[in-house]
């Protein structure tokens, strides 16, 4: 386990025009902080926890940010990681009935509170359950806190990479527990799921599902992969699905931090 927590003297900046930002990836059984210059596109830190009871989030994090070596940021940015979320058309949406949306492929508490971000490059709305901590006390160490669903920068870096391709294109994005399957095709987002795995069978599964549910053959419709990726998981998945494209990130080879974001698509500083 990787914490970075130890206590080291607190700098601003690491240069006068720096913007340094704060990402908090924050999930179920782990949370990961990454620290950025925003101007030079650059990974400053990176640092996880594990953890097994939700209640330690709040203090988790704020003991992150009390010993972590900045006193300030210019940007926090909370990204929540699970499966509680659906997406759901502009035109169709009324917040009155948010907690409604979900109940068609969620199971939900009566205790749980509901957020929602607006897709602009879909024109839709990705309604979502976030993590809960008290994020009110991270105005301690920003001006600007923005907390979103990480399915909704997904669908946002995706875009960009479609950038008006009219042929359908698969999106596999994988954690370390979960996966997500995206379809967009003339520019619409025509699909995206989110499913549980625990083995790479459970991977190749779903996406034949999808593939089926979609109609797309899986001799001639590509599909490009991206997160935790490993020779195991595209060697079965290729055994399958003929036109295979491991993602890759802007993410510079001589960072220290390149093999942790190389295949990913949600990276801090691709926004």
């Amino acid at each position: 386990m990787e914490t970075g927590l130890k206590t080291t003297k607190k700098n601003n900046k690491t240069k006068a025009f720096s913007v340094v930002n704060l990402s908090i990836y924050l999930g179920y059984t782990e949370i990961v902080f990454v620290v950025f210059d925003a101007i030079e596109s650059q990974i400053l830190n990176r640092s996880s926890l594990s953890y097994k009871d939700i209640n330690q989030v709040n203090d988790l994090v704020f003991d992150y940010l009390i010993n972590n070596e900045y006193n300030s940021f210019d940007i926090i940015d909370v990204i929540h990681f699970n499966n509680l979320h659906t997406v759901v058309p502009q035109a169709l949406f009324n917040k009155k009935n948010i907690k409604e949306y979900l109940k068609f492929n969620n199971t939900i508490l009566e205790t749980d509170q509901y957020w929602c971000d607006h897709v602009e490059d879909n024109d839709s709305v990705n309604v979502f359950i976030p993590i809960l901590f008290d994020s009110n006390k991270l105005k301690q160490y920003t001006k600007d806190v923005k907390q979103r669903h990480y399915t909704t920068c997904l669908i946002s870096e995706i875009f960009k990479i479609e950038n008006n391709n009219i042929n359908p294109n698969v999106y596999l994005n994988i954690n370390k527990s979960k996966l997500d399957v995206v379809l967009i095709s003339k520019n619409k987002l025509k699909f995206i799921n989110t499913f549980d795995y625990s083995s790479n069978e459970d991977i190749v599964y779903y996406i034949l599902f999808c593939y089926e549910q979609l109609s797309l053959n899986p001799e001639n419709s590509p599909i490009i992969i991206s997160g935790k990726i490993d020779d195991s998981i595209f060697n079965i998945i290729y055994k399958y699905i003929r036109n295979v494209t491991l993602f890759e990130s802007k993410i510079k080879s001589s960072n220290k931090y390149y093999n942790n974001f190389k295949n990913e698509l949600i990276t801090p500083f691709l926004k």
